[in-house]
């Protein structure tokens, strides 16, 4: 007995320290094309090249995924660790990782493997080597952690817009209702047309709110990817190409920092090929092509976190705890213990606020239900051989919440919406709605066979712009999340006619200024000094017109406290002190941008994105596009440098053509890889000139 046991734990040690070649040529744009061997081999060589090329952003997604930036960043990272606490995000990593089936924990472990041997190269980047750390090993279950993230990251509007709107109902009081609600406006469009969705029967039902004194959080959770701005992808079926082939459109809308957040490989293993957009700490292609399926994703938006008040929450239900937070000073690390949340003791988080309140306010987040079941999906998309299996395999993704696009070898396409969302039969209220614990905790989810989608549409194509799912006759209400839909107005225009791969880019990099449109009509009856005129007010360097237009805009919304909808009601009658208020604001404005051309007013500067200003990788361009623009540039105003201080816009910009041997095309906004050493300014003014590389597939 004793000999074969020793024999199957040699053979278990030597099968553990099996090494992997991972050999790799640098294609256009820094992208490394690595060979291997095996399927194992490619998640240790896939780990590998994240854990050398982005070893600080890995490690620091991880840290604010565990609430743990304080102690290498210092003080100022304190309140949003201590969010992050809160919303506990390595538990439920961690029970995720408990419930995979040992195939997948298998091919993770070797993805970790890879990570920590590429960490051996980047543990010398400029930020380890400032900070004094070096990155700690990597687990295997961090990357579901970096998953789980991305997604909390990017559905968080859905529940923070509760409470913004909650301010503004203050402002506005019974008018709000009309001013914010859901009717329509002439740049409304939805992700689905007529004939593609189920229709409501009867009279949608009511949501109750309650008035309690303020709903202010008392610190924010920290944005990762970037603010509410949005982003763009497409699909045109082979009957509106002008190749006969499927062309497939994708630029996600992120934060413009230092390192690019997307990690653009090729891996090919025998006759398997995988090409496209990964984020680091996750081995999975995001947006990209297999050779046969080609995929790309956006924001979707769709409500799957909700901020609510709980009516009948009894004191005996809820706990208090301390989250035990180090916090950096000079070479030493002091621990902070003094703040102290509130929590179910059925595990449901409740949300801090500045000032008491007779109801407390429960964060609801369908991330935190999910299964192991609900993830896997996301491990096999480079599998899928056709748009059939692409939209049985998405049907079964719950990670919240993406719009997916995906076009096939054959010229089909199709778009489904993946992850668990709340269904709603009834419209949201305008602010935060309230229920009883019963009702909050026992939620209704769109199945499957709900949640948007369409496979070979009539119209020939199909685009998402983090626009309005369902049109207002729809059965199911998608939330008050969603985008201005000006960008999605736009895409559709653009993609009446036939298609190709520089229409396409064309679309991509279109910069006309699209709510002036609508707007600029209504300034100028009440300002017919304002010589502007939407039909050449574009976001270009030189144009002397924007500047002024969009100071305008900015101003009335702040003032006014309104978005854009309530807005253009507004002008359809304003009082008359509006109208004075409106000759102020047109004034004030003409004084912020004085002659200042576009370029000139506004700056873009890929700022680190540990937000420290000693840690300059990249260059200061003028700014591209503008807030609605279909190829954004969503800024902010910088009162002392008085500028705009672009902050998120097109992450990456790529094309593919699904020809039997794809073709694909691609600008990225800075380095695909290492970030060390003074910018050359290249990468990022191809970017912005909107020149693509070919890649070869």
């Amino acid at each position: 007995m004793l000999i074969p046991l020793l024999f199957n734990l040699l053979f278990a040690a030597a099968k553990a320290e099996v090494s992997y070649a991972c050999p790799a040529t640098s294609e256009a744009l820094g992208i490394p094309r690595i060979q291997t061997v095996s399927i194992e081999a490619s998640y240790y060589c896939f780990g590998f090249h994240h854990g050398r090329d982005r070893a600080w952003q890995m490690d620091y997604f991880r840290r604010v995924a565990e609430g743990r930036n304080a102690e290498v960043l210092g003080f100022s990272h304190l309140k949003t660790d201590l969010m992050m606490r809160l919303v506990n995000l390595p538990v439920e990593a961690q029970r995720l990782w408990d419930e995979f089936p040992e195939d997948k924990k298998s091919l993770l472990r070797l993805y970790a493997r890879g990570v920590n041997e590429g960490f051996e190269t980047g543990k010398l980047s400029q930020e380890f080597l400032d900070l004094g750390v070096t990155p700690e090993p990597w687990k295997p279950e961090h990357s579901l952690l970096v998953l789980l993230l991305q997604s909390f990251d990017q559905t968080r509007k859905t529940f923070t817009q509760d409470y913004e709107d909650e301010k503004l109902r203050r402002v506005w009081g019974e008018q709000g209702k009309t001013l914010f609600g859901d009717g329509p406006l002439p740049w409304d469009n939805t992700i689905l047309k007529e004939g593609e969705y189920e229709k409501r029967e009867g009279t949608p039902g009511k949501t109750v709110q309650v008035r309690p004194k303020d709903v202010r959080l008392w610190a924010p959770i920290p944005t990762v990817f970037g603010q509410a701005s949005g982003s763009n992808n497409w699909v045109v079926a082979k009957e509106k190409s002008r190749s006969g082939n499927a062309l497939l459109a994708n630029d996600p809308h992120l934060d413009l920092k230092t390192p690019l957040f997307w990690y653009w490989l090729s891996l090919e293993t025998g006759d398997k090929k995988l090409v496209g957009a990964s984020l680091p700490g996750v081995p999975v292609v995001a947006s990209g092509t297999n050779g046969k399926v080609a995929w790309g994703l956006t924001n979707s938006y769709l409500n799957s976190a909700d901020a609510v008040f709980v009516t009948d929450l009894k004191d005996d239900q809820v706990e208090t705890f301390r989250p035990l937070v180090w916090i950096k000073f000079g070479f030493i690390k002091l621990p902070f213990f003094f703040k102290s949340f509130e929590r179910l003791k059925t595990g449901e988080r409740v949300l801090p606020l500045e000032h008491d309140s007779p109801h407390r306010l429960l964060l609801r987040w369908t991330g935190h239900t999910l299964t192991a079941k609900d993830l896997l999906p996301m491990f096999d998309l480079h599998a899928v051989e056709d748009v059939g299996g692409m939209d049985r395999l998405l049907g079964g993704l719950g990670l919240p919440s993406w719009n997916f696009v995906f076009a096939d070898r054959t010229g089909r396409v199709g778009y489904r919406l993946v992850g668990k969302t709340y269904k709603h039969t009834a419209q949201l209220p305008f602010g935060v709605c309230s229920l009883t614990y019963d009702e909050f905790s026992r939620p209704s989810f769109l199945a499957p066979e709900e949640r948007p989608r369409v496979i070979d549409p009539k119209r020939g194509y199909v685009y998402t712009a983090n626009n309005r799912h369902w049109p207002r006759d729809a059965k199911f209400f998608g939330g008050r999340a969603y985008t201005a839909s000006f960008r999605g107005f736009r895409i559709d225009e653009l993609l009446a006619g036939p298609q190709d791969v520089e229409s396409f880019k064309q679309i991509q990099c279109d910069r006309q200024v699209v709510d002036a449109r609508f707007f600029l009509p209504k300034l100028r009856r009440y300002l017919p000094q304002l010589a502007l005129d939407w039909k050449r007010l574009e976001a270009t360097d030189d144009s002397r017109d924007l500047p002024l237009y969009r100071r305008i805009m900015d101003r009335l919304l702040d003032q006014w406290r309104v978005d854009e909808a309530a807005l253009y009601r507004l002008l359809d009658g304003p009082t008359p002190k509006q109208i004075q208020e409106l000759e102020t604001i047109a004034a004030e404005a003409a004084k912020d941008v004085g002659p200042r051309s576009w370029g000139e007013v506004h700056r873009l500067s890929f700022s680190h994105l540990s937000k420290n200003e000693g840690w300059v990788f990249s260059p200061e361009i003028p700014g591209v596009g503008d807030s609605h623009t279909v190829d954004p540039g969503t800024a902010r105003w910088n009162k002392d440098r008085g500028l705009y201080e672009q902050t998120s816009g097109a992450s990456m910009r790529m094309i593919i053509e699904m020809a039997q041997v794809p073709r694909i095309w691609l600008v990225l906004p800075g380095k695909n890889r290492s970030y060390q050493g003074g910018p050359d300014g290249t990468s990022w003014q191809n970017w912005k000139r909107c020149e693509y590389t070919e890649l070869k597939f």
